[in-house]
């Protein structure tokens, strides 16, 4: 896997202020809305997850880039 950096610089140019983020995936075998209203719940940890790679835009636009679908 290419350096997270690199990839970020090779869409976007610079680097500078660079912020990572990252959440791991999960699937809910039972009660998938039923956790905020005092249900039972049973939350299974898988090996997927979401990375994200963000820094402060300049102006009110804002550019996103899918790494699996390879467009902005």
């Amino acid at each position: 896997m290419k350096n997270p950096a690199e990839k970020y610089r090779a869409v976007f140019g610079d680097c500078k202020g660079l912020v990572h983020a990252s959440a791991p995936g999960r699937v809910n075998l039972i009660g998938e809305h039923t956790d905020y209203n005092g249900g039972f719940v049973m939350p299974v940890a898988i090996d997927r997850g979401m990375h994200i790679f963000f820094r402060p835009a300049r102006g009110k636009k804002v550019r996103l880039w899918s790494e699996n679908y390879g467009e902005m």
